[in-house]
């Protein structure tokens, strides 16, 4: 029998999905477990999902090594970024601007993909697991906008300043993009090793442990046009 806390769904994908992804679920709220789990029977490419109320049951599931994605809320949001590991990345769910500022100012590792709970579809929470999945950035248009105002509005000086090279600009607005770093070598025409030394100087430049934070910060600084 199994477990309340835990629950596992094996999920058929469609013909010419992207690659199947494992995905472990860590939700706080029932409403919002029943709902993800109707829109996950939905999402191809996805080949078993986990769904997790416990700490302690995600951990388990991550230590397997076979988790691709973890999917958590802002309200559990903070128990469930510190669990994470066995190399499965992070997907938060939020409700606006105000619950990505929770996750990052809480929390020791930062969400790898951010989704707007508003925003949930089929499709587009694909995009975002298998975005997510493949080491790429995925933050929505509307979230980044608003970051931005919010940068705008601000008044004081911003939390990460930082100076670019023009190389670093480029890089960032690749990032900013979602593109990986396969893509951003292609794009600006160096080397895969060339471009993961980019990425890595962005992320010390702006303070962040992650390519998401390194997007968000950037966004805030004004960095990204």
């Amino acid at each position: 029998m199994a477990n309340a806390d835990s629950i596992n769904h094996t999920v058929q994908p469609a013909a010419g999905a992207p690659a199947a992804i494992v995905v472990a679920a860590l939700i706080g709220n029932e409403v919002t477990r029943r709902g993800l789990e109707s829109i996950l029977n939905d999402v191809p490419g996805v080949a078993e999902v986990s769904y997790h109320q416990d700490v302690a049951e995600a951990r388990a599931a991550l230590a397997t090594g076979r988790v691709d994605v973890l999917l958590v809320t802002s309200s559990a949001g903070r128990a469930a970024l510190s669990v994470a590991g066995g190399g499965a990345r992070i997907l938060a769910l939020v409700d606006d601007g105000s619950g990505v500022q929770e996750l990052f100012g809480t929390a020791a590792r930062p969400p790898d993909g951010i989704v707007l709970l508003a925003d949930l579809t089929p499709d587009g929470l694909a995009e975002a697991l298998h975005r997510t999945a493949a080491g790429q950035v995925h933050v929505p248009d509307r979230l980044a906008r608003e970051l931005m105002d919010q940068a705008r509005t601000e008044l004081s000086t911003p939390a990460y300043p930082a100076r670019l090279t023009a190389r670093e600009s480029e890089a960032m607005g690749l990032m900013a993009e979602g593109m990986s770093n396969k893509q951003i070598a292609g794009r600006l025409g160096i080397s895969s090793h060339g471009a993961k030394r980019l990425v890595a100087s962005l992320m010390l430049k702006l303070g962040s442990p992650n390519r998401t934070a390194a997007v968000v910060n950037a966004i805030k600084s004004g960095l990204v046009p």
